[in-house]
């Protein structure tokens, strides 16, 4: 293939990016208004909007229009609460750019359909996960659809120091304990 062919290639691909990213998503329906904060529910688990893109979705939720394409966990996850999975092997954690802050970055797979929170129990860590998303100590992700039946989202966790990072996740009504080494081994 020729340089020209190449750049013929590429300007294409191009284009079709442009076309996608400057699209704009048709509602489904009338907004909604939000009537205030929401707690989870013993009944049902974390309770959230749709998470749509029209911006009706708590700041700490992870926005479903963010989803870059998931698929069931491998041997290198383990599932919690038959919702999310998280990682095995220990995460690297390198500079993040801030003064004594060090980012692990690994997407977040969540079940399609089930709404979850995650919320870090280690002292100085933060999660992080959307494009860009919310960043805190506690995530939600409300529940999104997905024909694969996973979705995945960009982001990690944000340390002072290598170390082993205690969750509380909630699903389903459930609570379960987890870790996720970052930096160092759980």
């Amino acid at each position: 293939m020729t340089s020209r062919h190449l750049r013929a290639g590429w300007a294409a691909l191009l284009a079709v990016l442009v076309a996608a990213c400057s699209t704009s998503p048709t509602p489904s329906g009338p907004p909604s208004t939000p009537t205030g904060p929401s707690a989870p529910s013993a009944a049902t688990g974390p309770s959230a909007p749709t998470g749509s893109p029209s911006g009706d979705a708590r700041p700490d939720s992870v926005d479903c229009a963010h989803d870059i394409g998931g698929r069931p966990p491998d041997d290198n996850f383990r599932l919690v609460l038959d919702s999310v999975a998280l990682p095995t092997r220990v995460l690297e954690a390198h500079d993040s750019g801030e003064p004594g802050r060090l980012f692990a970055k690994t997407g977040l797979l969540v079940r399609a359909d089930r709404a979850i929170e995650m919320t870090v129990t280690t002292p100085g860590v933060t999660l992080g996960w959307g494009s860009p998303g919310p960043e805190g100590t506690t995530i939600r992700v409300p529940p999104c659809p997905s024909p694969q039946g996973w979705l995945a989202f960009a982001g990690g966790y944000e340390v002072t120091a290598p170390t082993c990072v205690a969750l509380t996740v909630r699903a389903g009504g459930r609570e379960q304990q987890a870790e996720v080494s970052v930096g160092a081994e759980c």
